[in-house]
């Protein structure tokens, strides 16, 4: 019997982290103009344990990032590494479900099994304490904040 209770507090752990994450970010990279440097940030972003598959855009100089499921996503090692490669980071843009955290007065955290806490601004609507949301923004630079620009209750 405890077997089976246990088992089964597993599975729903799982199933309620299963649709908690980061579905995708998009990085424009500012500085490369040739095919070559491309492929070099996208290996160094496929070097990273985390990642799952890397889409390029040279034409609008743009990585999609799409993420294995449960574990931590460094996205200072993300940015770091079109750092590394020479190049500068124009935008980190974000797709994600998670619960929110705060409230509009002291303001909101946005968490994640796959992600630290990370602060929210620009949130329009009231959001209780540990409610789920799928949200949309941009992550600053220093990786401290995402300026949202779309978040629903799920």
């Amino acid at each position: 019997m405890k077997k089976l209770f246990f088992i089964l507090s597993i599975s729903l752990l799982l199933a309620g982290n299963a649709d908690s994450q980061i579905s995708k970010i998009i990085i424009g990279v500012d500085g490369f103009t040739c095919s070559l440097c491309a492929k070099g940030v996208e290996g160094q972003f496929k070097s990273l344990d985390f990642v799952k598959s890397v889409k390029t855009d040279i034409k609008n100089t743009e990585f999609t990032i799409y993420f294995r499921s449960m574990p931590k996503v460094d996205l200072s090692q993300i940015r770091d590494a079109v750092y590394d490669g020479g190049f500068s980071v124009r935008d980190i843009k974000i797709d994600a479900k998670g619960s929110i955290t705060g409230n509009s007065a002291q303001g909101y955290y946005f968490l994640t099994p796959d992600l630290k806490s990370i602060s929210l601004k620009d949130v329009t609507g009231n959001f209780k304490d540990g409610e789920k949301v799928i949200l949309q923004g941009k992550i600053n630079p220093d990786i401290t904040f995402i300026n949202v620009t779309s978040i629903k209750k799920l």
